[in-house]
């Protein structure tokens, strides 16, 4: 079958109360318009088209050239989208299929069991819901006769009657379709082309199993719904593949997210795109991981954020961690709580167990960095690097004033300020001669009138 696409893009989404275009407003980790180019393309089309409109140069932007555009200039409803494409349909000889840009739900499978049932000039997809706001426009006052009813599954007499919701999705001969378009008019209250006027003169009418994946966003609320089941349908893949998700109503992973078996997701996890978490790594609750590789038998404790990072295999971080972006650590890293890093790498083994920043660093393995390091990285114009060899200890309260060095297995004493290099197995400390002034504070007080 000779199959092109016409993804309908163009609406202003008004009640989305917002500047941006409606289709590219994200449901589950990306945007709507996304969900139905991938859908055709997953159903094998490659000629695929989009009507823009409001915002048309960021969705152009934002597709780039994968797709081919048609401008819907003056906005007069469904019906005037797609006659904006006219032309290149009236010298394509096949079939037209026309979706939603605003429809995130549905799947490749539909599409194609749709395309294979359905033989008639012009078809339609119909759903039976009990509440059809949000589902597409109603077909209203058509007379069954002219509709053949297609079924995908067992369905009661009720349920065969179409007058009701029109999905939004329409599988159209070319040359059907443009005689039926020249057919229609905007004598209505609105002023609009109704797409759905090209039924009224005798189509089929393809019953879906699942009137889920027809949910049509208009507003922020449809968004939150479609969003909400995409995260639900994807924990239950997850689960299904031996991950444990401890509350898969709780659980928002982008698509292309890799996660291995006897992996252990606590509520309210964000793991965003282009994460991999490896076996048997338990993420707790209210992390968020993004553009990260979290490795086998790690630990993610509670409320820890993860960018653009490599954490090794058998590592803890957290709870409340945050790895910048270009934090490379080996394995059997412990990082705790309000440790920051940006652009190290972390040897074998070393740890910074709290309260701790470092930036542009490379340390080694089995290296202890104590409570309250800094690494001084910036002076305000340049950013500098400091390098620490295995086996160092850092004590507490201590600032490592880049660029600078630290030696094999040196010790740095608690709240040493280092500028210089300190060698290897030496010990590194900077403090004034501590004095103790003996009857100092009763003096001072008398003094005060205390």
């Amino acid at each position: 079958m000779n199959v092109m696409v016409l993804i309908l893009a163009a609406g202003k989404g008004t009640r989305m109360k917002s500047e941006k275009p409606k289709v590219l407003f994200e449901a589950a980790g990306k945007p709507m318009i996304d969900y139905a180019v991938e859908a055709a393309e997953d159903a094998g089309i490659k000629d695929i088209n989009v009507v823009i409109g409001s915002g048309a140069e960021l969705v152009q932007e934002h597709l780039g050239d994968k797709v081919n555009y048609f401008e819907q200039v003056n906005q007069k409803g469904t019906g005037d989208a797609v006659m904006s494409a006219v032309k290149k349909i009236e010298n394509f000889n096949g079939k037209v299929l026309i979706l939603c840009g605003d429809m995130p739900l549905i799947s490749s499978d539909t599409l194609n069991r749709f395309m294979e049932l359905t033989t008639a000039p012009v078809a339609f997809i119909s759903a039976k819901v009990k509440d059809p706001k949000g589902y597409g426009r109603v077909i209203r006052g058509i007379d069954e006769s002219v509709i053949k009813i297609v079924e995908e599954k067992d369905a009661t007499e009720d349920e065969k009657r179409v007058n009701e919701i029109n999905t939004g999705i329409y599988l159209c001969d070319s040359a059907e379709l443009v005689n039926r378009l020249k057919n229609i008019n905007n004598d209505n209250a609105q002023g609009e082309y109704y797409l759905t006027d090209i039924v009224a003169t005798g189509t089929e009418a393809f019953l879906a199993p699942d009137d889920k994946e027809f949910l049509g966003v208009n507003n922020r609320a449809h968004l939150a719904e479609a969003a909400g089941q995409i995260w639900r349908k994807r924990a239950e893949e997850h689960l299904m593949n031996g991950v444990s998700v401890l509350a898969p109503d709780n659980f928002y992973c982008d698509d292309d997210v890799l996660i291995e078996e006897d992996v252990t997701i606590y509520p309210n996890v964000f793991l965003e795109t282009g994460t991999i978490i490896r076996k048997g790594a338990v993420i707790y609750p209210g992390c968020r991981i993004k553009k990260s590789e979290i490795g086998a038998n790690c630990e993610i404790k509670d409320n820890c954020l993860i960018q653009e990072s490599f954490v090794g295999k058998d590592s803890q971080i957290g709870p409340m961690a945050q790895l910048r972006p270009g934090s490379v650590l080996k394995g059997e890293n412990k990082l705790g709580n309000f440790v920051e890093t940006k652009k190290i790498e972390m040897g074998l083994g070393s740890k910074a167990s709290h309260l701790t920043y470092l930036g542009d660093a490379e340390i080694g393995k089995d290296v202890n960095i104590g409570c309250g390091t800094i690494t001084c990285n910036y002076d305000g114009i340049n950013k500098y690097k400091t390098i620490i060899g295995d086996g160092v200890f850092v004590g507490s309260d201590v600032q490592l004033v880049a660029p600078v060095e630290i030696g094999k297995g040196a010790l740095i004493a608690a709240g040493s300020t280092i500028t210089k290099e300190i060698p290897a197995d030496a010990l590194g400390i900077t403090r004034a001669e501590q004095r103790n002034i003996e009857g100092w504070v009763s003096k001072w007080k008398k003094k005060k009138g205390k």
